[in-house]
């Protein structure tokens, strides 16, 4: 595991948490050093405990972590939800002139720093610049130069003039300055910093700028816990490329107007979670039936109903692979991580306009909130190639014509992918509708046409399987005993329980799955296998359950469902336990 120091800040929802954890997180990344970060947040505007916090190294982090070494603690509930995670040594700053901190209790053998944040801060120019003096003071104790908080808070409030952004360097050296007057403690952090240069990106604003690189040009979308950043993300940002973000109403017309742009041939995208999911799935059907292309992605969430909107849970994958009435040829990805959120996002588009047909692209609570480091070429856009498939023009419409000179855009080719024509095309004008419909788009109910389009849609999945790559990623050793399966952001979590286990002479082969439907054939690997183990945040096992029925053999399952997403050491040991009793499943 990486030498790291873990922070965090905590306290109630309104009180400034997450801004304060942004600034602190950016500043670490403009420093050299690896940032990943972790959110706890209540379903509520205002009120109910709310936690940032930030692991940091300079090698690279993949997972949260038990260890918690730094805690600004906003109120003295923050101590108590972190208690499991504080050690010896660790750092507690707090304000003891406020009310409801002036009676908290340092633990045993952890070292409490009662700062005046409140009056520091209103010296420096405000009581709202209080959270700033804290990161003042974890400068301090972390040995870490102040100048690179300098430049984070020059990003956050530079658009609010020169006054508000010294006011806050102000009090961060005060706060930095207080603790080296009156503590006389050895910390015993050292926060060492490179010279590298990273970019800090969640899940969400990393979907984002890949649907930007894949020529998205339209996005409608319906404000909801988690997904609202991506619509934040391309508000704006899409007009600077001639595209339009629009707030709908509801899901059902976020989604109608998505199919909208699409069928007028932009690349089209809509976003969701939760129930909105749900209220998608009428016209994801119509989608299907039309050969749109369209992007539908899913942030999931706690479930079912309203359930826990902010924290983390893999339970969409059955109505994903299978939701709407009939049946629906479609595809399904689902990034592992952070930085696979942009490629995924690019390849989405690909695929869906290759094949006319709509793509789920599946995220988690998880890795949308995350914020990560990564080296600027590893999103590098003269790798993104976009594909349009089969869209024709006035040069090629001819043969895609009956005797009579019509355009047939549902004509049943051998692969199953009819052309397609963008309005204004030449002889290119045709209709479609919800209905069945002959190569027309004309509505019918003839047997024959019918079964003729039913095997045309589903043949372009069958093409698409053998012309994709639908490969999973594979870390380990290729020979292991052991076997683990996993899908969505339990990627780096695994990985660094690979690194745990191997300390201790367990080796372990992951594949990490982001293709869904088609999905790979894990067979070999899982035949060649002492142990197969699945990893999902979900109470059922839904992707366990899918690999039983692919390969008829049971499978081991490692299950979460709090709401809170997987850790490292967690893995680890319940992997090793999977290995000692491989006939007991883990929940």
């Amino acid at each position: 595991m990486p030498d790291d120091l873990n922070w965090a800040i905590g306290g109630e929802a309104g009180d400034g948490i997450d801004s304060t954890g942004k600034i602190f997180a950016q500043a670490l990344s403009r420093a050299g050093r690896h940032v990943l970060t972790s959110k706890d947040f209540a379903s509520r505007i205002r009120g109910g405990y709310t936690a940032y916090k930030v692991r940091t190294s300079v090698d690279r982090v993949e997972s949260v972590v038990d260890r918690l070494d730094i805690l600004i603690a906003l109120t003295e509930r923050t101590v108590d939800e972190n208690l499991d995670e504080l050690h010896e040594g660790s750092v507690i700053i707090y304000d003891g002139e406020r009310t409801t901190m002036q009676d908290l209790e340092i633990p045993e053998g952890m070292i409490g720093l009662d700062v005046p944040l409140k009056t520091l801060a209103e010296e420096a120019g405000g009581a709202i610049m209080a959270n700033i003096v804290a990161l003042g003071a974890a400068c301090e104790v972390t040995n870490f130069p102040i100048e690179n908080l300098d430049a984070s808070l020059e990003k956050r409030f530079g658009n609010k003039g020169q006054a508000i952004v010294e006011n806050n360097k102000k009090a961060a050296r005060a706060g930095q300055e207080y603790v080296a007057e009156e503590f006389d403690e050895d910390f015993e952090y050292d926060m060492d910093t490179t010279d590298n240069d990273y970019v800090l990106l969640n899940g969400n604003e990393a979907l984002g700028m890949g649907a930007l690189a894949a020529g998205c040009r339209f996005y409608a979308g319906y404000p909801i816990t988690p997904a609202t950043s991506i619509m934040e993300y391309l508000t704006g940002r899409l007009d600077e490329y001639g595209g339009k973000v629009v707030q709908a109403e509801d899901e059902l017309s976020a989604i109608n107007m998505a199919l909208g742009a699409a069928r007028a041939g932009a690349r089209s995208m809509t976003a969701t979670s939760g129930a909105g999911i749900d209220l998608m799935t009428e016209t994801f059907g119509l989608v299907a039936q039309s050969e749109t292309p369209l992007v539908i992605t899913d942030v999931q969430r706690s479930g079912p109903s309203t359930g826990m909107p902010t924290k983390q849970e893999q339970g969409d994958l059955n109505m994903a692979l299978y939701g709407g009435h009939g049946e629906i040829p479609r595809f399904v990805l689902a990034p592992t991580t952070v930085s696979q959120c942009f490629w995924k996002a690019v390849e989405a588009f690909n695929i869906a306009e290759k094949y006319s047909t709509p793509v789920f692209l599946v995220s988690d609570l998880a890795m949308s909130v995350t914020e990560q480091t990564f080296s600027p070429d590893t999103f590098d856009m003269d790798e993104v190639e976009i594909e349009r498939g089969k869209v024709v023009d006035e040069d090629e419409i001819d043969t895609w014509l009956d005797e009579k000179g019509r355009f047939q855009p549902h004509f049943a080719t051998a692969d199953g992918v009819s052309p397609r024509a963008f309005p204004g095309t030449e002889d290119g004008a045709h209709m479609t509708t919800g209905l069945e419909h002959d190569a027309l788009g004309r509505r019918t109910e003839d047997e024959e046409i019918r079964v003729e389009q039913v095997d045309k849609r589903q043949r372009k999945v069958e093409t698409a399987r053998e012309k994709e790559d639908w490969s999973p990623r594979e870390f380990g050793d290729p020979d292991a005993d052991t076997l683990v399966i996993s899908w969505g952001s339990n990627e780096g979590a695994i990985r660094e329980g690979m690194d745990i286990l191997a300390e201790e002479g367990i080796d372990i082969r992951l594949l990490s799955v982001p293709y869904l439907f088609p999905r790979p054939d894990l067979s070999d690997a899982i035949e060649d296998a002492e142990t197969t183990v699945v990893v999902e945040c979900n109470a059922t096992g839904q992707f366990a359950d899918i690999i039983e029925h692919d390969v008829l053999e049971r499978v081991q399952r490692i299950n979460k469902y709090t709401g809170v997403r997987f850790k490292a050491e967690e893995l680890a040991a319940e992997i090793k336990d999977a290995i000692a009793e491989p006939q007991e499943a883990t929940q």
